[in-house]
């Protein structure tokens, strides 16, 4: 509702897009105009912590990136990717998805290998 108003759409409007859009009558759309000082500065509110709660997993994915750079060893590599995916996995529950469970049998096993102990190894055979 809010963003429709912003564009500059009229209460008629905006009642009959959300409506349609929802499935619900016409008389609940009203009612929201009718109680929005009741909800709106809470909903404004969410949405600035909400934009803060993004704006630092962002800093902090850029800074884990440039761990993930700057790492000398295979684990500082590994926790550094870790971080990344925690990372995206928070700010994809920030905005409202929902996981399901990966059963046992689901579960997948990477083994990072030092690309230069690997070409030394396939040398000596």
């Amino acid at each position: 509702m809010l963003k429709l108003e912003g564009n500059g759409l009229e209460p008629s409007e905006i009642v009959k897009d959300l409506s349609a859009k929802y499935g619900v009558s016409q008389r609940m759309i009203y009612k929201d105009f009718e109680t929005r000082s009741d909800w709106q500065p809470p909903v404004q509110e969410m949405e600035k912590s909400l934009l803060k709660a993004r704006n630092r997993h962002e800093q902090l994915y850029r800074k884990a990136i440039i761990a993930y750079a700057q790492a000398k060893t295979d684990g500082a590599r590994l926790a550094s990717l870790n971080l990344l995916r925690q990372i995206n996995v928070e700010l994809v529950e920030l905005a409202g998805a929902k996981f399901q469970s990966v059963e046992d049998s689901e579960e997948i096993s990477i083994k990072w290998e030092d690309p230069k102990v690997v070409k030394n190894s396939n040398d000596k055979v």
